[in-house]
């Protein structure tokens, strides 16, 4: 049974994020507990904007004032999609520097007419770096501003669904909508401000149009070969108690990945935890889905995941990534992408989600959705109703039968179907290990 409102081409082929290991001593407490807020919709020369060795280097923090901001919504999701819905908490908050600018210019200003431009502009550093991968070659400042710009001209309503605290730096998700209500693209946005409080650098990733699954796997441990990743002395990390978001999201890249074995990393986690890697179709839901994506990362010896920027939450953590492959060429290109993990009111996570680049610019499902369906940048609408119950596709009237009976999963994988070779068989073993939606002609049966 597809929860979408029909099927959704995908577009490219890069790598997962895997949520690196944590330590069961740093259990008690885990990490500082943060009261959840309402959702209204190793330092490097710097080098170039655009290049695929992004520096890590964080700007110094300065005074700033703060919002005060009532936000009335927060995001539940579907337990197998990721659909949003909103229910109403009523929280009174205090957005930071940056939080307040990402806000009033996704949400409030705009991206088309004279005087929008001129609030990017003016908001933006004149040598900002602009990272929207969607695009190749974004040039820095102005000119990147104004390309960014130009890519959102025809786009339709931009909806905001997190947002994490902080002042200096933040990132938020977001999805796009149509005058129908269709839900269109998801994406991350990461911004970082400079010392007078304009933004410095911005990188934006949407989800690929086609994720591979485990096929990401595949690749990855036949490019590492029998290459093993170097994280350092070889010894095991010192645990500690973080605090924090942020915090915890340093604890698991920079001092724990490679170090630890990967169970530990689930001490971290909440047990309805929600993690969306676009690599894959459908979200993983809970601790045991969280744990076998682990685990199947940690078998890619060759594989080291690049923290760079950290946004400076302590409720949520936004931060920018590259992937390095032991034994391939220094000066090969790395993928880039973008992470964000938010926690509950225990200081577990209870949401990530992690987007890779396209190494194609532009990937091209998401160009030639874009051409047909600008103002949502996908095939076909997502439906916007979701629920937080789980799916009832596998129950005895989860499925409507052409013949208008009701049929369990079990009654639908055992009916008899003809394959591409003349071969009769069931649909189990036709479909074999495919994801995702498959679509079935009623001529096919029998």
């Amino acid at each position: 049974k597809s929860e979408e409102s029909g099927p959704i081409l995908r577009g490219g082929l890069v790598p997962a994020v895997m949520a690196l290991q944590a330590c069961p001593q740093a259990l008690k407490p885990l990490v500082k507990p943060i009261l959840p807020q309402g959702l209204a919709t190793a330092s490097r020369a710097p080098q170039k904007c655009g290049s695929h060795r992004v520096p890590a280097a964080l700007l110094a923090v300065s005074a700033g004032a703060v919002s005060s901001r009532r936000t009335g919504t927060r995001e539940k999701l579907c337990r197998r999609t990721s659909v949003t819905k909103t229910v109403d908490v009523s929280v009174e908050v205090q957005e930071g520097r940056a939080p307040a600018s990402a806000r009033r210019l996704w949400a409030e200003v705009g991206f088309t007419g004279g005087a929008a431009k001129e609030a990017w502009l003016q908001a933006f550093a004149s040598d900002a770096c602009v990272e929207d991968l969607y695009l190749s070659d974004v040039p820095a400042g102005a000119q990147g501003v104004s390309a960014y710009l130009e890519n959102k001209s025809q786009i339709g309503r931009l909806v905001i669904d997190r947002m994490t605290d902080g002042d200096k730096s933040c990132g938020f998700t977001w999805h796009l909508e149509d005058d129908a209500g269709g839900v269109g693209i998801r994406a991350t946005t990461f911004i970082e401000l400079n010392d007078q409080g304009q933004i410095s650098f911005l990188r934006e990733i949407c989800e690929p149009l086609y994720k591979p699954g485990d096929l990401t796997v595949e690749l990855l441990k036949a490019v590492g070969s029998g290459n093993v990743a170097d994280f350092g002395s070889g010894q095991e990390a010192a645990r500690r108690t973080p605090s924090g978001a942020s915090d915890l999201c340093r604890y698991l890249w920079k001092e724990l990945q490679g170090r630890a074995p990967p169970e530990e990393s689930l001490s971290f986690f909440a047990e309805e935890v929600l993690y969306e890697d676009f690599n894959y179709e459908m979200p993983m839901r809970g601790k045991a889905e969280v744990g076998a994506f682990l685990e199947k990362f940690a078998d890619i010896k060759a594989l080291k995941f690049v923290a760079e920027r950290f946004s400076d939450g302590s409720r949520a953590c936004c931060f920018t990534w590259n992937v390095e492959i032991a034994g391939t060429p220094e000066d090969a290109p790395r993928t880039r992408g973008i992470s964000f993990y938010e926690l509950d009111s225990d200081g577990k996570i209870i949401f990530v989600r992690d987007i890779p680049e396209s190494l194609a610019k532009p990937p091209p499902l998401q160009a030639l959705a874009s051409a047909l369906q600008p103002k949502l940048r996908i095939f076909q609408a997502r439906s916007m109703q979701a629920s937080i119950e789980p799916c009832n596709c596998a129950s005895e009237g989860g499925v409507v039968w052409p013949t208008g009976e009701c049929v369990d999963g079990k009654t639908i994988l055992a009916q008899k179907v003809t394959g591409a070779d003349g071969q009769s068989r069931e649909i189990s073993q036709e479909l074999g290990t495919a994801n995702g939606a498959v679509v079935i002609f009623l001529r096919h049966l029998g």
